[in-house]
């Protein structure tokens, strides 16, 4: 999801986050993508060499990780705000195409495709699991507005079937 330029302006002076009372938001993220957005709530860097945030977590600045996990911290900016409003709505499109019918998730597919200028490629619905990866390759592609407007299809769409 993101490229190495990306994390070249992580958080290397802690300092900058302050002690946490003016709770500044931050963005964690790792190399396949933003694990969360959070405040910090404490940060202690010459006495515990952690920060901990509003969520319970704790990112150890020796190790650079939060839970064993090797991550980067950035200050949040509406860019990181967008990429994160636009990774949580593919999220919840990626658990419907698991539970969906193999037609369904070929139609999806030739409506992702053709909202985002990719070529329809899979039309049969024995090639559901191949045009998934199309698929998420196409959300990518898509505008913020578009994937809420998909997602809420997708949800409606279901929550209809139910009834």
């Amino acid at each position: 999801m993101f490229n190495n330029s990306c994390f070249s302006t992580g958080i290397t002076d802690f300092r900058m986050l302050g002690t946490g009372h003016k709770r500044k938001k931050i963005v964690v993220a790792d190399q396949s993508g933003i694990l969360s957005v959070t405040r910090v709530l404490h940060n202690r860097p010459r006495t515990m060499r952690k920060v901990i945030f509003e969520d319970g977590k704790s990112f150890n600045l020796e190790a650079g990780t939060v839970e064993g996990q090797r991550v980067s911290l950035f200050l949040c900016t509406e860019t990181w705000e967008h990429r994160w409003r636009l990774q949580c709505e593919i999220q919840k499109i990626e658990p419907w195409m698991r539970g969906a019918r193999p037609e369904d998730v070929i139609a999806l597919h030739g409506l992702v495709a053709e909202e985002s200028g990719l070529e329809i490629i899979y039309v049969d619905p024995f090639f559901a699991c191949l045009a998934e990866h199309e698929i998420i390759k196409g959300l990518y592609r898509l505008s913020l507005v578009q994937l809420q407007s998909l997602t809420a299809m997708l949800y409606s769409a279901g929550e209809q079937a139910e009834a």
